[in-house]
């Protein structure tokens, strides 16, 4: 497996694909006829595989209608890293076709209604400085690269889009618990519905702190306490797509057929965006199987990401010297 091929695909797909599959914008769900079925302590059951495969390769963000000079420039850039990571790209990872597909919308961000995430300048400034080393371009050590890179986590809730392979998610319930088995990095991610209060604030997770709670046949989970390290060490820039300290975010899952459920996820940080914005996800059922993410910090994709990084830093330099 070529885990910077596979860092490329994921960053592809994420930034191709998020905004609002429900005509209604914001966090409330929609009204509908169904009735989900009951686990046998009388909750909503969402137990089950589910896939976000269905919307693989929709838009986070509604494209501009009118692109400015700065907007062809930094287009220009990204096509220009993700050509130089291509060179050495083996596509073998598509993901499956779904027998059950959910509508395709414009995008996956469903407020603002103009379907555009609300960065602010500052942050967006950090993503775009950030953007070449999550290519492997420009970095001096294994610090400059993100947790997915080296392994250790996907980040949430970025893991939530689909990407290019391993958008699983097995949801498991218990009176007073939910868990979710994401397949990607095999993270678990455990909500308790207790009540209890969130956790101190000094105590920050690379997924936050989540607390559940049921309205009517919706799961509602607060997640607050995340760290700014998500996305990396040197990347502050974890934020815009979830993780910044400062972000707060909630979740709804709700079954609105037998196999499909809504995932919405209002996010708000005062830092990272203007205003707060909602993203929008469809999970089909898959009762396939989960697959092994055989991924550690210590494969060989870590060290030829710098190995390849180094080589290019040496070639610019012999022919810096051939030109003087």
């Amino acid at each position: 497996m070529s885990h910077r091929f596979l860092t490329f695909v994921g960053l592809v797909a994420a930034m191709i694909a998020v905004v609002a599959l429900s005509p209604v914008p914001g966090e409330r769900e929609v009204a509908r006829a169904y009735t989900p079925p009951r686990t046998s302590w009388g909750h909503p059951d969402l137990q089950g595989i589910w896939t976000s495969d269905g919307v693989a390769g929709v838009p986070i963000e509604r494209p501009k209608e009118v692109l400015t000079e700065e907007d062809l420039a930094k287009r220009k850039r990204e096509q220009e890293l993700s050509q130089q990571v291509d060179r050495g790209a083996n596509v073998v990872w598509n993901e499956r076709e779904l027998t059950r597909k959910p509508p395709r919308p414009p995008a996956l961000v469903v407020d603002p209604p103009d379907g555009r995430i609300p960065v602010t300048r500052e942050m967006q400034a950090l993503v775009d400085a950030w953007g070449p080393t999550h290519y492997g371009i420009g970095i001096d050590s294994w610090e400059d690269l993100d947790l997915w890179d080296r392994c250790l986590t996907k980040g949430f809730p970025t893991v939530m889009l689909p990407m290019g392979y391993s958008n699983m998610y097995q949801i498991l319930q218990t009176p007073d618990y939910v868990a979710i088995l994401y397949e990607i990095i095999h993270d678990v991610r455990i909500i308790p519905l207790d009540g209890r209060p969130h956790g101190d604030q000094k105590i920050r997770q690379y997924w936050g702190d989540s607390r559940g709670r049921w309205e009517g046949d919706t799961l509602v989970v607060d997640v607050t306490n995340f760290s700014d390290k998500t996305f990396g060490t040197q990347q502050p820039a974890g934020s815009y797509r979830g993780g910044g300290q400062d972000l707060h975010i909630v979740e709804r899952f709700t079954r609105v057929e037998a196999d499909i459920i809504e995932y919405r996820a209002r996010l708000e940080d005062p830092r990272a965006f203007t205003r707060p914005w909602t993203l929008f996800v469809p999970l089909v059922r898959d009762d396939s199987h989960m697959y092994e993410y055989a991924c550690h910090e210590g494969n060989y994709g870590l060290k030829h990401i710098l190995s390849a990084a180094f080589g290019r830093s040496k070639a610019a330099e012999e022919d810096a010297k051939k030109n003087r």
